[in-house]
Parts: structure tokens; C-alpha cells; sequence
């Protein structure tokens, strides 16, 4: 009488697909085994429960760790781990599967993905972690990308391996294909090496503001692989591609302190007390709640205008988005003081000057008909004499 075929034999077939398993596994073989599951289950429950009592809720202020955050993206693929390989390890002991059978080509597969996963979080936690630290050094979010980048192209030549697939053919093809997709993605490589140069330049980081030629600014929010995004003040989203980044002009008006400086000009007529235009603007520079104590802010006779005396404000704001509130503040509280003292702030004037019945008007605007000049000029040519020669003066030859 031939044996009895379990399903899971099935999982395993040679070359005739027929059962490869010839005997069926003894009564203690099976509770052994459903004991080693059982406790690979247990197991994989244990480290899980340990790893949620070790990652105890942290207070608000208290700074994640990497041993924390590693722990956190860890201990629950390490148990789902531990529950398949003692599944999978416990079929191959016993002769149920084989180590090159279908199922534990998946649970390689599968484990595989799993911590190629994990590999990627611990990367992404670790740069937070980082750049959340008090250090001299900054790592790019493009790093993160390439972080993921290499993890996935390992995960691929795993999965490759375990089930022993043929790439031969795709290889004999690799260098045309490399062309075509060389002259595809131009632009997209250009963009990579642009976020590569910018980072190794420390143009700019997550969190800076920005300004280009264009007169565009914002607020770095992201430094992709392909571009850099940036958040307006309109509260718009820009994606600027890095190549066009890496060969404009880009101020970082963060760098090296966030502070800046603001110029405000000032005007005031001329015969003013030039002291007390100095006086009145310092005391509302110092009083304005968007201007810094430090550095001071100072005020400069800036030049002697056409119509006014010209001064020069010179005040530190803390942050570059708030240059025009900023402005706004100054203009106002120096108008009302400049009102209340009786300052006036002068504007450009222009004066034009007319000839009206003067004796030599004609001479500069001739209003008159069209024939009037021609007929004037020839009478007054009549009447004029013609210069003639006199004789010299003195005693006559004859005499």
C-alpha cells in the first residue's frame, strides 16, 4: 500500500511531477514539529512585546537617539523574521520542503523585501537623527535618495540569486541600451550631478531661504535627486529642476547667520535739524518689535539730494521673510513722529517759466501770420541805409 500525499508535498516535485516525498512523517515527528512553530511563533511574539516596552513614549524636548530609532524600524521585521525562518527551517529539518523548493524560495523572497524595507527606514532615520544634532556637518536629503537607490539594486540582485534567474540575455544588450537611455535622461543626469555639486558646495540646506536672479524667494522645503523645492511667501510650491540651480546665481540670505539687514532711505527738507532726523529714527528702530538689538541699527547722512537731505536707516531684522512687515513698521512710526515734530518730507517740484509781452518776444516766440515775417523783414531791409565809405580824416593833399 502506497503512502498517503500530503499537500504540502506537492511543494516539492521532480522531474516526473510526482511527490518527491516517499514516506509520511511519524506522529512525534508532527507534534515536533508543531512545537517548533508554535515556539517560533512564541518567539517572534516575545521580541516584539520587548521591542514596544523598550520604545517607552519620550517626552516632548527629549532628542530621538539612532539606538532608538533603529530599534523602532527593527523589532518588527526581526520578529516577522523569526517566525518564518523558524517556519520555513522547521519544513526543511523534517524533509516536508526542500531548501530549493517553492516556499522557501518565497520566504527568502520575502525576507528579502522585508529588511531591504527596514535598511531603507533605518537610512532615513538616521539622517534625521543627524542632521537634527548638534554638529558641524548637514547630510542632504539626495543622500537619503541614494540611500534607497542602493538598498533597492541589492534587494533586486538578491531576489536575482534565490531563484536563479538567467540575466545573460539582457546583459549582451546592456551597452545600446545604456546609449539610448544616456541621450533619454540628459537632462535627468544633469539635474543629479547639479543636487551633487550644490551639496558639496553647501550652497544651501533644507530650511534656508533663497533668492535667485530671477528675483524669485523661498524657503528650501527639499533637495531631491532631480530638484530642489522651494515654498514662496505666496505659500506656492516651486520646483526649480539643479541644473538650472548649480549654473544660476543663488544668495542664501540665511548663511551664514538668518539675520540680514535691512536699508530704509529717509528724506527730509532742506534747513532741517539733521539731528533730530537722526534722533527720531533711531528711537523708533529701537522701539520697533521686528528690529534686533544686536547688531544696533545706525543711521547714515546718506547724501545732498535734489530737494531733500537724504538718510540712510540701517537696521538687522531676524528672519528674510519678514523684510517688507519689517519696512512697513519703519515707514509708518517715522511718518507720525516726523508729523508730530513738524518734519516735512519733500517730494520732486518742477517750475515753468513763460514770456508774456515783453519787447524781445518776438524775438524768441514769433506768433504772428505766416506773411507778416517776410514783409516786415523786407521793409525794415528798405529803409536801412547802406554802409558807405567816409574819407579819412586830416588835412586833404591838396592843401
Amino acid at each position: 500500500m502506497s503512502p498517503p500525499i500530503y499537500p504540502w508535498q506537492w511543494l516539492r516535485l521532480d522531474g516526473a511531477s510526482q511527490p518527491a516525498l516517499s514516506a509520511s512523517l511519524l506522529e512525534w515527528e508532527w507534534l515536533l514539529l508543531s512545537l517548533i512553530i508554535v515556539g517560533s511563533y512564541l518567539l517572534a511574539r516575545l521580541v516584539h512585546w520587548a521591542g514596544r516596552r523598550y520604545l517607552r513614549p519620550l517626552d516632548e524636548d527629549a532628542p530621538t537617539t539612532f539606538g532608538r530609532a533603529a530599534v523602532e524600524e527593527i523589532y518588527t521585521p526581526l520578529a516577522i523574521s523569526i517566525l518564518l525562518i523558524g517556519i520555513s527551517v522547521s519544513l526543511q529539518a523534517f524533509g516536508v520542503v526542500e531548501a530549493e523548493s517553492l516556499l522557501s524560495n518565497a520566504v527568502a523572497t520575502a525576507l528579502t523585501v522585508l529588511w531591504a524595507r527596514a535598511a531603507i527606514r533605518i537610512g532615513s532615520r538616521w539622517l534625521e537623527v543627524a542632521n537634527g544634532s548638534e554638529n558641524n556637518y548637514e547630510f542632504a536629503p539626495i543622500f537619503q535618495n541614494f540611500w534607497t537607490i542602493g538598498m533597492v539594486a541589492v534587494a533586486a540582485l538578491v531576489i536575482v540569486s534565490i531563484w536563479d534567474l538567467q540575466v545573460t540575455p539582457f546583459l549582451a544588450s546592456a551597452g545600446v541600451l545604456g546609449i539610448i537611455i544616456g541621450f533619454a535622461a540628459q537632462d535627468a543626469i544633469s539635474n543629479l550631478i547639479g543636487g551633487i555639486a550644490l551639496y558639496f558646495d553647501n550652497t544651501y540646506k533644507p530650511g534656508d531661504v533663497i533668492l535667485l536672479e530671477e528675483g524669485m524667494r523661498g524657503t528650501v522645503v527639499d533637495i531631491g535627486i532631480r530638484s530642489t523645492t522651494v515654498l514662496t511667501p505666496e505659500n506656492t510650491m516651486v520646483t526649480v529642476p539643479n541644473a538650472v540651480l548649480n549654473s544660476t546665481q543663488v544668495v542664501n540670505q540665511t548663511a551664514p547667520r538668518r539675520h540680514i539687514r535691512i536699508d530704509v532711505p529717509i528724506t527730509a527738507a532742506y534747513g532741517t535739524d539733521y539731528e533730530t532726523v537722526e534722533r527720531i529714527a533711531m528711537e523708533v528702530a529701537e522701539d520697533a518689535p521686528m528690529i534686533r538689538n544686536s547688531p544696533r541699527p545706525r543711521v547714515l547722512f546718506d547724501e545732498f539730494g535734489d530737494s531733500a537731505l537724504v538718510f540712510e536707516l540701517q537696521a538687522y531684522i531676524t528672519h528674510p521673510l519678514t523684510e517688507k512687515r519689517a519696512i512697513d513698521q519703519l515707514n509708518r512710526r517715522i511718518y507720525d513722529r516726523f508729523a508730530d515734530a513738524g518734519i516735512t518730507i519733500p517730494f520732486p517740484q518742477r517750475e515753468l517759466s513763460f514770456l508774456e509781452e515783453s519787447a524781445d518776444a518776438d524775438q524768441h516766440l514769433d506768433f504772428r501770420e505766416p506773411d507778416e515775417p517776410t514783409r516786415g523783414r523786407d521793409e525794415r531791409a528798405d529803409g536801412v541805409d547802406q554802409p558807405t565809405e567816409s574819407p579819412p580824416s586830416g588835412p586833404s593833399p591838396d592843401e
